[in-house]
């Protein structure tokens, strides 16, 4: 009975280790990107002109091209600073870093300015999201 019990333990374990590591993130970009503030600064400025699934936007600039921007957060973090999330036909400014993930380059916004208001989405130090809260991870 004990050795049933033992393997029968050790088999969950393994399950639920494995299932855990799965979960841990795709390697696709939309898990967490380590070291921003390693990548090239950027600023963008230009007209919201769809929101990428995703929490992100793409910005239509005044040279033509389009960028998307990622990393502007959740709608309740936005809503807790009092601040409209950026919508289709707003006027945004982006800053942040452009990041090589896995061979993706990814444009993560460290703050965004909507009209009179900027909304720091980063530490500055870390490059953790702001709404994430504080505390160990």
């Amino acid at each position: 009975m004990r050795k049933v019990l033992t393997s029968s333990v050790i088999v969950l374990m393994v399950f639920f280790l494995s299932a855990g590591i799965g979960l841990a993130g795709t390697g696709n970009g939309t898990g967490p990107i380590h070291d921003i503030s390693a990548g090239t600064p950027f600023t963008y400025e230009g007209d919201v002109s769809y929101p990428v699934p995703g929490q992100g936007l793409l910005l239509a600039l005044s040279d033509g091209t389009n960028v998307t921007i990622y990393g502007i957060g959740p709608v309740r973090y936005w809503e807790s600073l009092g601040v409209d999330r950026p919508a289709v036909g707003d006027t945004v400014k982006a800053d942040g870093y452009a990041v090589d993930y896995n061979g993706e380059v990814r444009n993560i916004a460290m703050s965004i300015t909507v009209g009179t208001d900027t909304v720091q989405l980063r530490d500055p130090d870390t490059g953790v999201p702001l709404w994430r809260g504080k505390g160990p991870r």
